[in-house]
């Protein structure tokens, strides 16, 4: 038999370990070893949110609400914009408060279901 031949025969081994057993004993092991439940990991937190297009249709802006030196304030459930979709207008509302800092289409642009049209910074 040469080297090439991928039936050759090998020695097994034998293994008398319950594979169970070894994996409780190495989770017993990390646990006892294990510190306090307190989360010591890095934390995120994104300010920045978008709004999406609940439909497919034109976008058309609304004129803002309100004005601050900071930007455009939004309201939570508040309308930024219209979508004319087929024979119907459907409201672009935000689900979150903050400050608009821009829109993420133009008017008179198609956007399809779920992209994003708009993007706030959270108050």
């Amino acid at each position: 038999m040469n080297c090439y031949t991928p039936l050759a025969k090998r020695p097994s081994r034998t293994c008398n370990l319950d594979p169970m057993t070894t994996v409780q004993t190495v989770m017993d092991a990390a646990l006892a070893d294990a510190p306090s439940p307190i989360f010591h990991g890095e934390r995120l937190s994104v300010p920045e949110k978008v709004v999406v297009a609940p439909c497919v249709g034109q976008f058309r802006p609304v004129p803002p609400e309100v004005v601050t030196s900071e930007g455009e304030v939004v309201e939570s459930g508040q309308v930024i914009g219209y979508l004319d979709a087929q024979d119907r207008v459907v409201p672009v509302r935000s689900p979150f408060a903050g400050w608009m800092m821009g829109l993420l289409v133009h008017e008179g642009e198609r956007v399809r279901e779920g992209q994003p049209v708009a993007w706030l910074r959270a108050l």
